[in-house]
């Protein structure tokens, strides 16, 4: 009985399976993709490993993230493990609800990867919504009593009341352009957010797409031009250096741009293209883009340049 409580403790104890970080691009897995549980003694720690369909190994006997021969339960090795294992910590550590501040607890994340908050502010929050006698009421806040010049936090209403654009930090900007290396220590969500601002300085209106992964779209940026409406929808993604975007993920987005209606499909990376990637962006160059590490610090360079002139 002591060792099966002990076992029983461990799994609980394993918040990936709640947080299902993949391995390979460090994007959200749904529950219908790939996931190996890996434990170093009956006592823990437990640890589910995860992998996206785009990220699905071809050999499970090599490891997913780096190639290195892989531990016998799934497709990692024992030091991409003990990295692994820091990511979801960090995950963890930086998760706050949007409206409370409070951390968020892990059995709580389906909840704050729908909403950004945490269960009983999303509760409040949908009670209050919802209409007494076809009446419509306040949205919920945890400031709602405080005087106007006391809030913290806005409303979804007074936000979008507000006169708004998105701004890039020219300090950080500069600072990346001078040390792009930093790319790669930014989550995946901070480098859509990067994407996202500076495609708003390039003359977009931008959207992020929700956390976890939505149909491979990652941001929605809209112009008008003088032909008319122009929409690309972006896929983003923050690999490491030596791993190379595939024609896979390129033919994905071909569709989406189709299936969409859009005017054009961007996938913007931190690593590269292969061979067979760039070929196929090049054979649909009206309806493909990329951009890589290099494409990415350029882009910087060009926006700081137009933004301190």
């Amino acid at each position: 009985m002591g060792q099966t409580k002990r076992w029983l403790e461990a799994q609980e104890a394993d918040y990936n399976q709640h947080i299902r970080l993949c391995l390979g691009c460090g994007e959200r897995a749904t529950y219908d993709d790939q996931s190996w549980v890996v434990a170093d003694s009956i006592s823990g720690p437990v640890t589910t490993v995860w992998l996206c369909s785009d990220c699905a190994p071809e050999d499970e006997a090599k490891c997913a993230d780096c190639g290195d021969n892989a531990i016998a339960e799934a497709p990692i090795c024992v030091n991409c493990l003990k990295q692994y294992r820091e990511q979801i910590e960090q995950q963890i550590e930086e998760a706050s609800c949007s409206r409370c501040h409070l951390p968020i607890p892990v059995s709580e994340w389906e909840e704050y990867e729908e909403t950004g908050m945490c269960g009983w502010c999303s509760h409040q929050t949908a009670k209050v919504m919802a209409e007494v006698d076809d009446e419509p009421r306040e949205t919920w806040s945890p400031q709602q009593e405080l005087d106007l010049e006391e809030k913290k936090i806005l409303t979804p209403d007074e936000f979008l009341g507000l006169d708004l654009t998105i701004s890039v930090d020219l300090r950080l900007l500069a600072y990346l352009h001078n040390n792009p290396k930093e790319i790669y220590g930014l989550t995946p969500r901070q480098f859509e957010e990067l994407v996202a601002e500076l495609l708003a300085k390039s003359g977009f209106q931008t959207k992020l797409g929700p956390r976890g992964r939505d149909d491979g779209v990652d941001v929605f940026a809209e112009r008008e031009t003088d032909l008319g409406p122009e929409l690309v929808i972006v896929q983003v993604k923050r690999y490491r250096e030596d791993r190379k975007i595939g024609q896979p993920i390129i033919k994905q987005l071909h569709a989406d741009v189709s299936d969409r209606d859009a005017s054009k499909g961007l996938l913007v990376t931190s690593s590269s293209f292969s061979r067979d990637a760039q070929k196929y962006i090049d054979l649909h160059k009206y309806k493909l883009a990329g951009k890589d590490f290099e494409g990415v610090k350029k882009w910087i360079a060009e926006i700081r340049r137009s933004h301190t002139n």
